[in-house]
This record gives structure tokens, sequence and C-alpha cells, in this order.
């Protein structure tokens, strides 16, 4: 549909509201959007956001970990919830359209089913969670306080690249980390969680597919490879007696890409997305060598083989050079299939719409693999141009955030029935 011919949607609302979230940018001399979480530039769009929420009739409020809440209540105040929505914080240098179209869009789909005239039985909660992004070197920070994940301690310990704690960051917000506890719902009252995103890669595109309602969301095992070895001087010290912690981990950088290769499932992905030498000198030889490494996959037993494999390589790479090797885990996610009733409802709004249509498994993890654990949850995808994500290029035509639109008011319809 048109915008002018979409019932309740004001003609490119949606789309001007992208593009004046996206004016909340902390570096835009870099050419892209920086707004990360519990930051003042964050805030402002947690305040723009609320104030479009109340335009659609939403009641609005906060969690004690930022969390945004909007809620449309339902006619059976004793009915479980249906919740929706995605972040509005980003990475560095991002795009306008990851987790932003995921609410934004929950709010115009709010906005075209009130014009239906649509009266929900169950409540809706449209929810900007906070810290999609991973600020604090793990992301989905708002969501794991929810589910009840992350504690007082865990707080404490997550830092972010200046060394800033989460629980300092949210006192400087205006949050008290010390009621983290108080933000955890009960997961019985929750019927189900749909959340509408951009596909982050080029699946949809190649096929020219419009919709992709996701089965199965992949969940990252991240974990760093820190090899130590001896500092000496690169002039002085021949070559075979150096212990060359950087080129260790060099060896485990092909180690991973060797393991995800050979993954049983033919699905896990690996990737070595930091690595950090020290002391930082070219006249130095790296005495210590760090590697953060990602590795995915929808199958967490063929995750873990391929997490064991690349472990098992790095400390015989370690022993063959004269290195100590430590493991240091990050974060071990668990993958979760989508809920059958809320994926039968997005395939219903589909065909309903006679939008084409792609079952298929997310790669990236969001906040809804986060609440899969607790609750029923689904995802529904739009193309992204070229696949590119977390980047100033990333790009979704606006008819294609529309249809998005369309097929999540379509799948909420019936969720809050």
């Amino acid at each position: 549909m048109s915008d002018a011919s979409r019932p309740g949607t004001g003609p490119g609302r949606l789309h001007a509201n992208i593009a004046a979230l996206a004016e909340l940018n902390d570096d835009p001399a870099a050419g892209g959007i920086t707004r990360e979480v519990y930051t003042p530039t964050y805030g402002r769009a947690v305040e723009l956001v609320s104030e479009w929420m109340r335009e659609a009739g939403l009641h609005v409020g906060l969690d004690e970990v930022g969390n945004l809440y909007g809620s449309w209540a339902g006619s059976d105040r004793g009915a479980s919830y249906v919740m929706t929505g995605s972040h509005i914080d980003t990475t560095l240098n991002a795009g306008a359209y990851d987790g932003v179209l995921g609410v934004l869009g929950a709010i115009e789909a709010v906005h075209a089913l009130r014009a239906r005239g649509f009266t929900p039985r169950r409540t809706l909660q449209v929810v900007a969670w906070a810290g999609e992004e991973p600020r604090f070197g793990t992301g989905c920070v708002g969501s794991r306080c929810v589910v009840g994940d992350l504690s007082r301690a865990d707080l404490d310990r997550l830092v972010d690249r200046d060394g800033v704690t989460m629980a300092a960051a949210l006192s400087e917000a205006g949050f008290d980390p010390d009621e983290v506890r108080d933000a955890v719902i009960n997961p019985s009252g929750v019927h189900a969680l749909v959340e509408l995103h951009i596909e982050q890669a080029i699946v949809l595109e190649t096929h020219g597919e419009p919709i992709g309602v996701v089965e199965a969301i992949a969940a990252p095992h991240d974990f760093r490879l820190v090899f130590e070895g001896a500092a000496t001087h690169a002039g002085a010290t021949p070559m075979s007696l150096r212990r060359d912690a950087l080129v260790g981990a060099a060896e485990a950088v092909v180690a991973v890409e060797r393991a995800a290769r050979a993954s049983s499932s033919g699905t896990t992905v690996g990737t070595v997305g930091v690595v950090r030498a020290l002391p930082g000198a070219i006249n130095v030889v790296p005495g210590v060598a760090a590697l953060d490494v990602d590795v995915r996959d929808s199958d967490a037993a063929a995750r873990e083989e391929v997490v064991a494999r690349i472990v098992e390589e790095s400390r015989a790479i370690a022993e063959a050079r004269g290195l100590t090797l430590r493991v240091e885990e990050i974060v071990i996610d668990t993958p979760v299939t989508c809920s059958p009733d809320v994926v039968a409802a997005s395939v219903a709004a589909c065909e309903e719409l006679q939008y084409n249509y792609r079952r298929m498994i997310s790669g990236a993890y969001h906040d809804a693999m986060i609440l899969g654990r607790k609750v029923p949850v689904g995802m529904i995808f739009v193309p992204s141009r070229g696949g590119v994500s977390h980047h100033p290029d990333e790009y979704t035509a606006p008819e294609e955030l529309d249809r998005g639109v369309d097929v999540l008011a379509g799948t909420l319809e019936r969720l809050c029935r």
C-alpha cells in the first residue's frame, strides 16, 4: 500500500520520524549515526520517541534500567499482554534503520490499528529496549535485565571502552543501579513478543522477496583468546628467539575461520572482530595479543563443537610457539526457536496482504532472542540494500518499510484478539 492509501498513516510520517531521530547524533562528522545508550543524546531520543508514543495514544513510562514502554490497554485486563519493539540506540557510526524501524514501525502499526477501529482484547506494549548495541561489551543489556540475567554486581563488571561501568552510566542518566531487579518482568504475563527489523543480510534482496518471517534466531558464544609471550626489542631479538604473541594470535584468526567452515551444521559463522596487541610499539615484539571471537549458529551443539575446536587449535598454536593462552568467556547465549503461533500470525498477515514472504533464520541476534528464553517470540524482516548494516550506507526503501509495518500491524491484530 502507498502512504496515501494506508489507513491511519500520516503521509510520510514514519520516514520523517526516522530522519528526525537520525539527527540526534554524537558524531555527525563521521558520516553515520552514533547514539549510545545512557548518553545525553540518547536521553533526548527517548524523550522524542516518548512524544511520538503519546501521539499514538499510548501510556508511556520507563523502567528502572531505561527500557521505554508505551501501552495500549486491552479490553480484558486479566489477559496476558503482547509486546512489540526493538531499540533506538546505535553502535558507532551506524545507519538510521537498525532497531529504530522496530520501535517507530510499531508506533505506526498502532496508528494503523486505531484507524481501522480495532480494539485489542490483550494489552499491547510498544517497547524501546535500552542498550541493544554492546556499549558495555555485551549487547541487549535492557532486555537482559528484564529477564533477570543481569545482577547488581554485573553492572559494576560491565565496562565500556572508556572504563565507564554500566552502573555509573545508569547513575549519570538518572537511574538507580541498585534497583536493577525491579525491572524484571513476570514472563507468564506475556502472550507473545514480535520484533520488526531490517534483515542486515542479502537473502531477501537476492530472492526478490519483500518480507522475511523468522523461524529461529542464532545466538553467539563470544570469548577472548589472550596469548602471552615476551615483549622484547624488535631489533635486538633474533627471529629464532622470539615469543611473539601477535604471530600466534594471527594463526588463531585463521583457525577460527577454518573451524567455522568445517562446522557440522554448515551454518556456523566465526568472526574475530577485535585484535589488541601490547605494548603497541613498532619497535617492540608484542608480548600480549588478545582476540575477541564471536561464534554463532542456530544449532547450539554445532556452535559449541566449533568453539571447542578453536580453543583446542589455539592451545596447540600457543604451545608450539612457547606462548601461554588464557581463554576468557564474554557471553554464551542460547539460540531461540520462534513461537509457531507468532510465525503463523505473521504468515497469515502476509497472505492477507498478498505479500510474498520467506521463512528464514536470523543470523544476527536481537532483543527478541533474549526474551525468547522466557516468552513466545517472533520476528519480521524487511530487506537491507546490499545487506549493509551498522554503517552509514544502511538503507531500506520507504515502500519496503511500509510493507513491514503492514505485516506487523496484521500480526499484532491477530495476537491481540
